[in-house]
């Protein structure tokens, strides 16, 4: 059931017209990757490129990841620091030649870094809720401080902070893992990395890799760095469009 429903939102995505697609970023997101699809199958273009730095697990509440499963010949580098995440990243995406997996956080300089996540046994056993498998970040969240996370006075937060935890990760600068993969050409670049996106992305030169679509999650960003992602992506002549906690952009 759920392939039908893929393949039906895919051929509704590219009958739909552009002015309803603005009103529907991850409408234009699927148009755009459903094209990618069609032409990896049927044309001799280059292999489709994607980065995510976030990768989580490629599957978890990911619109985007799965995709390159469905775009023959995809190739991504996939950022994720966490080592429970990056077992279940490479379970998803278990080939190593197309899907590299880079176990860093990206920074603006390299060395290490402390990043707050929550202990993998309480994860596995479902002791904490599905989504915490991927709010591992190097900020101090709300939910990684329990202030706001479900509200004014969080009563939850007593039950999942005795999981929290640091642990101690190498970071690198983005270009250097670009270089470090031989990345020249990017389709699709994502961002999701619980607050520290906007470091991330400001790091990418748009000039020189200019992908075809962009998305970057901003929920836990202050107004100031959601305005400097608009203003970066505007600035380039990008098509730029919110959905729920994520800027979508389209070149």
């Amino acid at each position: 059931m759920s392939s039908l429903s893929s393949l039906a939102r895919v051929l509704l995505s590219l009958g739909l017209p552009v002015g309803v697609l603005d009103r529907g970023p991850a409408l234009h997101g699927t148009k755009f990757l459903a094209k990618a699809a069609l032409k990896a199958r049927f044309g001799n273009s280059r292999p489709f490129q994607m980065v995510n730095v976030g990768a989580c697990d490629g599957a978890l509440f990911d619109d985007v990841t799965p995709w390159l499963h469905r775009i023959p010949g995809a190739k991504a580098m996939l950022v994720e620091p966490i080592p429970y995440n990056q077992k279940r990243l490479r379970a998803n995406y278990p080939d190593a030649e197309r899907f590299v997996i880079e176990p860093v956080a990206v920074t603006r300089t390299k060395g290490t870094i402390t990043v707050h996540t929550f202990d993998a046994a309480a994860l596995e056993a479902g002791t904490l809720p599905i989504e915490f498998i991927g709010c591992s970040s190097v900020t101090d969240t709300n939910l990684m401080s329990g202030k706001n996370a479900w509200g004014e006075a969080d009563a939850n937060f007593n039950n999942f902070a005795p999981h929290l935890k640091d642990i101690e990760v190498p970071s690198e600068t983005l270009q250097a893992l670009l270089d470090r993969n031989g990345v020249t050409d990017i389709d699709a670049f994502l961002v999701d990395c619980e607050g520290a996106d906007w470091m991330v992305f400001e790091q990418l030169d748009l000039q020189r890799y200019r992908p075809g679509m962009i998305k970057v999650e901003v929920g836990a960003l202050p107004a100031a760095e959601i305005g400097q992602v608009v203003v970066k992506l505007k600035t380039a002549g990008y098509q730029v469009g919110f959905q729920a906690e994520d800027i979508w952009a389209f070149a």
